[in-house]
């Protein structure tokens, strides 16, 4: 093997060289690395804000804020025809009762607006509001026989039909409401008799969701089906019907008088307590303000959200006093305070004494 003679004063000119030209690559190929790192931390910088802000407007969505405006919204209905005119007349009346024990909260001067609680119950979402602010809510809902009655109501800001619960409950299932309603879907309130308040929520090619409005709690879907199905169909023509004894002149309401509120679980006494006869429940609840009780419908709990503590009531008058119809207020403490007729939670319920 011949080996090549290289000049010394080569060599080393060619070393230089090399390091000139190593030295050279090495700062663009920093100068490219760092440019590229910058470009990615850019990149995924604008990626985590477009994440943010998306999840912000997901659950900050004015759709989300206000369910019932966007049902209205989605149904296209004027204000004026979301109940017939006898309804409406029906609501005033009853404002104008509510008026009479709390003229404070101006129920007699409120704007009132119309949801209606279909299809099958006949039933109407009635929110109450005086210069911009709630001041309560009524559901008005009509009978096979034509009649109209009061069948629940509310005081306040607080609604049966409440949008944070909805929010949770949508995010337990991992569904996004905003974007389910600018697809396919749909979301409707619905009401079922005697008492159970129920969002619908119908998803493209799932299975539709039904939520109790009240406490955010996943219904069995068997149940609303089921009681959707069960509602007998007739035919609305309230227009020229009598209206129900509750509306008559002379209609008027005591002031209210509240009970204090607490949870029925804290203490699980009452349920081996013997429960309240019938024909006491009135002198109990109106006289017995330093006992506590619950509602209870057993099997039927589910209906009502309950059991639910008993936290006050409130005393109806008809026909100037000839008649008395006391509604009870159940919630309140984890859950809306509703003010139900005594008659209607005595037909699936008892009422039990909380024992120490």
């Amino acid at each position: 093997m011949k080996y090549r003679n290289v000049p010394v004063a080569d060599n080393k000119e060619e070393g230089v060289n090399m390091k000139r030209l190593f030295h050279t690559q090495w700062k663009t190929v920093r100068r490219t690395t760092c440019m590229t790192l910058g470009l990615l931390s850019c990149a995924a910088l604008l990626s985590f804000w477009s994440i943010a802000n998306a999840e912000n407007r997901t659950f900050s969505s004015p759709v989300l804020a206000s369910s019932t405006a966007y049902s209205l919204e989605h149904n296209q209905f004027p204000n004026n025809e979301t109940a017939p005119v006898t309804v409406q007349q029906f609501a005033q009346q009853q404002a104008v009762a509510l008026d009479s024990a709390n003229p404070e909260a101006h129920w007699k001067n409120a704007e009132l607006d119309f949801y209606p609680l279909g299809p099958g119950t006949h039933s109407w979402l009635v929110q109450a509001a005086f210069e911009g602010k709630s001041i309560g809510y009524m559901i008005i809902t009509a009978t096979q026989q034509g009649q109209l009655k009061l069948s629940e109501y509310g005081q306040g800001e607080q609604s049966p039909y409440n949008n944070e619960l909805l929010g949770q409950a949508l995010k337990r299932q991992h569904v996004n409401l905003a974007a389910l309603l600018s697809g396919r879907g749909e979301l409707h309130l619905r009401y079922a008799l005697p008492l159970l308040a129920y969002w619908k929520v119908e998803r493209p090619n799932h299975l539709a969701l039904y939520i109790d409005a009240t406490n955010g709690d996943l219904l069995p879907s068997e149940l609303p089906e089921l009681l959707e199905t069960d509602s007998v169909p007739f035919s609305l023509s309230i227009r020229n019907s009598s209206i129900t004894s509750a509306s008559a002149s002379g209609l008027s309401a005591e002031s209210l008088h509240l009970r204090t509120e607490f949870n029925p679980a804290d203490n699980l006494l009452w349920i081996t307590s013997k429960p309240v006869a019938a024909n006491r429940v009135q002198d109990v609840i109106q006289h017995s303000t330093h006992r506590e009780l619950v509602f209870s419908a057993n099997e039927r709990n589910i209906i009502y959200g309950g059991p639910l503590p008993v936290s006050g009531y409130q005393l109806w008058h008809t026909d100037h006093g000839k008649e008395s119809i006391p509604y009870v207020a159940i919630g309140g403490n984890t859950s809306v305070q509703r003010f139900v007729p005594l008659s209607t939670l005595l037909q699936d319920g008892q009422f039990h004494i909380v024992k120490p």
